[in-house]
């Protein structure tokens, strides 16, 4: 499979959430220091030997006590200057040498945009540690991403279920997905809600002998669950699906979509299905919504998801749009009233408040403007159906 290039999304608002200090505070006002991308962490604990900080690259998280320099202020000085010139993501002081920085590096600071930080806590190699553990992981969530979007592309079977394994390790004959954000769309809470659906599947397979596999893993502001089963007899699905939705129902504080059950070559359409569904569960304040439950809906999604149906689509509305802001007519709205009837004459006419003759004549116009002057009322109510099943 394809690899993209891995995106680092870790900020330093990131890494003062992960409550690794007793006590942090700011030593110059520095707005939107929070947002800051951190590529890594470093520690400045001694004077470089050429006189420059070469070695400190933007996007790092450096921390250090000064304590080379605790007699020597204005080297102190020096070093806070130099890593907010060097760009870095931000500088952490432990307060041995100094408890405050000069006016000259808070004002630098300032304008520079790099936060400098004093704080009370750990051994700095224990605090370094978190923040590169917090890097990695944003690595490995990124190269998963990159992994999902590559395996909901359009691509063979063989493909999908190597993607599959790659992002999840699914094994089996079938496999459904399952897509959950919480209700606060919040990082902590997204990983917080992936231990719980992680120990809540791993309950269901426990308890159904039909299942072969089940696994969270996060994407993007989501989380996608893949479980798989092998080969059980009639009726198990259905008996493990109701299961598996009222414990998430029981779950409360998020909201899910669940696919259908697929061969693993159709993972691909199970993600689609579940993402799907899930943003029906938005929409509707509802726990959790079935593809299979969705009717309309779920013809609606497939559609706009195809480039060329929707291209088509918007193509028909469009002539029909210019044809009235030109001529002051209403072909649009009665050809979204005819396909909301399914092209019953008599209820376009009473839903338009129109004698039927009257949307007979606007029918006959839409087949010329739609260059479709030779379809039956069935054909063009059909077609009228799709092009504005996507609008509403």
């Amino acid at each position: 499979m394809a690899r993209e290039e891995v995106r680092i999304v870790v900020t330093v608002k990131d890494v003062l959430n992960l409550g690794i200090f007793e006590d942090i505070w700011l030593a110059a006002p520095c707005e939107g220091c929070e947002e800051r991308l951190v590529t890594g962490a470093g520690i400045l604990d001694f004077e470089p030997f050429w006189g420059d900080y070469d070695s400190f690259t933007p996007g790092e998280f450096i921390f250090t006590s000064l304590g080379f320099a605790q007699r020597d202020p204005d080297l102190a000085d020096q070093a806070v200057r130099a890593m907010i010139e060097r760009d870095v993501a931000a500088l952490v002081i432990k307060p041995v040498a100094m408890d405050a920085i000069s006016a000259e590096a808070a004002e630098l600071s300032t304008a520079r945009g790099v936060p400098v930080f004093f704080y009370e806590g750990h051994f700095v190699e224990r605090l370094m540690a978190a923040v590169l553990a917090l890097v990695a992981e944003d690595r490995a969530q990124s190269q998963r991403d990159a992994l999902i979007d590559a395996l909901i592309a359009p691509r063979g079977d063989a493909d999908v279920r190597e993607g599959l394994f790659e992002v999840a390790r699914t094994t089996g004959a079938t496999v459904q997905c399952l897509a959950a954000r919480p209700l606060a769309p919040d990082g902590c809470m997204l990983s917080a809600l992936q231990g719980e659906l992680g120990a809540l599947l791993y309950d269901f397979q426990r308890n159904q002998a039909s299942v072969v596999q089940a696994c969270v893993v996060r994407y993007r502001d989501q989380l996608l669950a893949f479980v798989s089963y092998g080969r059980p007899p009639r009726g198990a699905i259905a008996r493990s699906e109701a299961d598996l939705v009222a414990r998430i129902e029981a779950a409360g504080r998020l909201r899910c979509g669940v696919s259908q059950e697929v061969s693993l070559g159709q993972g691909d359409l199970a993600i689609r299905q579940a993402r799907t569904a899930l943003d029906a569960a938005c929409d509707q304040g509802r726990p959790v919504v079935r593809w299979a439950s969705l009717g309309l809906g779920a013809f609606r999604a497939a559609a706009s998801a195809d480039r060329l149906f929707a291209g088509t689509a918007q193509l028909y509305r469009s002539l029909l749009d210019e044809y009235d802001r030109a001529h002051g007519t209403e072909l649009a709205a009665t050809a979204r009233a005819y396909a909301a009837s399914f092209g019953e004459v008599r209820a376009t006419a009473e839903a338009l408040y129109q004698h039927p003759n009257t949307v007979r004549y606007r029918l006959r116009r839409i087949r010329e403007e739609l260059a479709l002057p030779d379809v039956s009322d069935r054909e063009l109510a059909a077609l009228l159906v799709l092009a504005y099943s996507m609008t509403d």
